[in-house]
């Protein structure tokens, strides 16, 4: 306690003595004690920390005041994060020569990874009155600082966090990191290190309550080269990767793409150069809607190190990747974005931002006006004063998976292991659901592969679209925020295939799960719109209407000689003296928008029907909701 008094006591004396010197000359006039150095470096080179520890032990007992020796030493027990040990190292070194700046900044950053934030904050503060510093230890210093105030308050205020392994199916005794998981938390993918700091991709599917044994993804998306951090689609249908000392890269890491035929997945694809560059693209982020792709990359333009960028698809092209600016990135390093099926929030790691120490999880939720907020530490004990990275949350919201070397986590099997742990409340992303079914005839039962597309219907524009699976017929669709969706599957020779879902009025994470029987065109058959909509006791036609009535016309226009009649139903709701007029009148306004898009009157008939035909029953909302509708019949 008197040394640690006296220390302090020091410090503030110094602090305001301090002139800019120069290093002291760190060598030893002994000979011996410097041959026992130039071998102890070359045991740090190679890694060997035991040995190097003994060969500088042995130097200092030649010369006791041997500053380039202790300085060694203290980096040694870094490596090896004992960092009591370095703290006493420098300690020493501090008593034989308290006027070798660079170890103030080092006592902070050993003291601050201790946890001892006071002591932090005296060895910082004396570090920054030195003069002619240079500007990037600066800069750390003067984050760390704040990262002393902010790491005391997080220490009061912990968050709830119990990690869970992933167990067997995925974990081993070698490292599993960088998982991406599907939108409906039925499959992972991570990535895998072998003995040989091979990387490969593996996968895992949730059956019974458990992951399954992992197996290798394989060619043609593993090779004898490293892949790892992936991303993969809502669907399951993309994988976007990083991939590094691949031959066809134009930098030292890039992303590729793959997709999967049936049930093969094909030969991957390098990103254009206009993504990719000569320096590094990895850890990929792909939005729920397939069109955003995030990024990290130390390509010129950015803030600092590795930055946070996006690239967005548009007109069946990339465009040049955009920074996420100075909100998000800073001049540090960020990287490992993941950004939520909400498509708002995005996670991200940094140590550029204050927070417990080295790289810490940080989320940020993206503004009306496409701005960013400014980003929340994910709070402690989820942080550390290690490493932190390679967040995911499900698409619920409740479950985040993560990489750890941590040994005294609950159940660790390897060198890097895979955790799940619950999401606390103030951390949590927004509503995220899915679409997900089956298109296929409705005769034969056989699948179809056909675009599948979701339109936000208050501004009548594409929100997500895939295809279903050549092979299954599958398809899986992100709906999220409060807001109305419209689903269109329409294929060559068949009728359209509508449906409705809203989170606007029922704000859910469940999914939605449905069959899409799609008829063929025929006399006789009919199908339902239920993205023509109208106000209560009214029949004019909402704007929300646009997309499916293009959908309609598309339909009638290509197909020139099938003659329609457009029927008008409702639910039960009120007398049927008011609802055959008001589904006669219905009929009629989808008749006339036809009429106005240059569909000939010979080709159309229109007809209420009332409350008189349902096709479930009106005791129910979702009978009422399904029976309120405009039917397309071929005549």
């Amino acid at each position: 306690m008197k040394l640690k008094i006296f220390i302090l006591f020091l410090i503030n004396f110094i602090s305001y003595n301090i002139i800019a010197q120069p290093l002291p000359d760190g060598k030893s006039n002994n000979k011996k004690a410097n041959e026992l150095f130039e071998k102890a470096m070359v045991q740090f080179d190679l890694m060997e920390y035991e040995n190097a520890i003994q060969l500088l032990n042995s130097a200092i007992k030649k010369d006791p005041e041997f500053i380039d020796a202790y300085d060694l030493l203290g980096q040694v027990y870094i490596k090896t994060s004992n960092l009591k040990e370095a703290e006493n190292t420098y300690l020493k070194l501090y008593e034989i020569n308290n006027g070798y700046w660079i170890l103030y900044y080092e006592l902070g950053n050993i003291t601050f990874d201790m946890m001892k934030y006071d002591s932090a904050k005296q060895w910082y503060s004396t570090f920054l009155k030195y003069r002619n510093i240079p500007e990037k230890e600066k800069l750390e210093t003067e984050k760390q600082l704040k990262s002393c105030d902010f790491a005391k308050n997080a220490i009061k205020n912990p968050v709830k966090f119990s990690p869970v392994n992933l167990g067997d199916g995925i974990n081993t005794q070698l490292s599993e990191y960088f998982p991406t998981l599907t939108a409906d938390e039925q499959t992972m993918f991570f990535t895998f290190m072998d003995l040989r700091h091979q990387e490969d991709f593996f996968i895992s599917t949730y059956k019974d309550g458990k992951w399954s044994e992992a197996v290798n993804l394989g060619a043609p998306i593993n090779t004898p080269e490293n892949e790892g951090a992936s991303t993969i689609s809502a669907d399951g249908q993309y994988l976007f990767f990083t991939a590094c000392q691949n031959p066809l890269n134009i930098g030292s890491c890039d992303l590729w793409l793959t997709f999967i035929k049936g049930d093969k997945w094909q030969q991957p694809i390098h990103m254009p150069d206009n993504v990719n560059s000569k320096y590094k693209e990895t850890q990929p982020s792909l939005s729920a809607d397939g069109k955003t792709l995030y990024f990290a990359s130390n390509r010129p333009g950015g803030m600092g190190g590795m930055d946070i960028w996006k690239t967005t698809f548009e007109k069946n092209a990339w465009t040049n990747p955009v920074n996420l600016g100075s909100t998000i990135n800073t001049p540090f390093d960020d990287e490992c974005p993941f950004i939520h099926q909400d498509g708002i929030t995005l996670y991200f790691a940094s140590d550029g931002h204050p927070g417990m120490g080295a790289r810490d999880l940080f989320f940020s939720k993206l503004k009306e006006d496409e701005t960013w907020e400014t980003p929340i530490n994910l709070g402690y004990p989820i942080n550390t004063p290690g490493n932190e990275e390679g967040l995911i949350i499900n698409r619920s919201g409740t479950t985040g998976y993560f990489s750890s070397d941590i040994k005294t986590n609950p159940g660790h099997k390897g060198k890097v292991d895979i955790y799940s742990f619950e999401i606390p409340d103030k951390i949590k992303p927004g509503i995220a659901s899915y679409v997900k079914g089956k298109v296929y005839d409705e005769e034969t039962g056989q699948p179809i592969q056909t675009l599948v597309e979701l339109t936000e219907l208050s501004k009548n524009k594409i929100a997500a679209f895939c295809k279903s699976n050549l092979k299954t017929g599958n398809f899986l669709l992100v709906i999220s925020g409060n807001k109305n969706y419209g689903l269109n599957v329409n294929a060559p020779g068949y009728l359209i295939f509508s449906e409705n879902f809203s989170i606007r009025e029922n704000p859910s994470s469940n999914p939605y799960l449905i069959d899409v029987p799609l008829k063929k065109i025929k006399p006789g058959k009919t199908f339902q719109l239920y993205n023509i909509l109208f106000d209560i006791n009214k029949s004019d036609l909402k704007t929300e209407s646009s997309a499916e009535l293009e959908k309609l016309y598309n339909l009638v226009n290509s197909n020139p000689k099938i003659k329609i009649e457009i029927g008008g139903h409702t639910d039960n709701s009120g007398s049927e003296s008011l609802n055959l007029p008001l589904s006669q009148n219905r009929a009629k306004a989808v008749y006339d928008w036809l009429v106005t898009k240059g569909i000939s009157k010979d080709r159309m008939t229109f007809k209420g029907y009332g409350s008189s035909v349902p096709l479930m029953s009106n005791d129910t909302p979702e009978g009422k909701r399904k029976n309120r509708r405009t039917e397309i019949k071929i005549i």
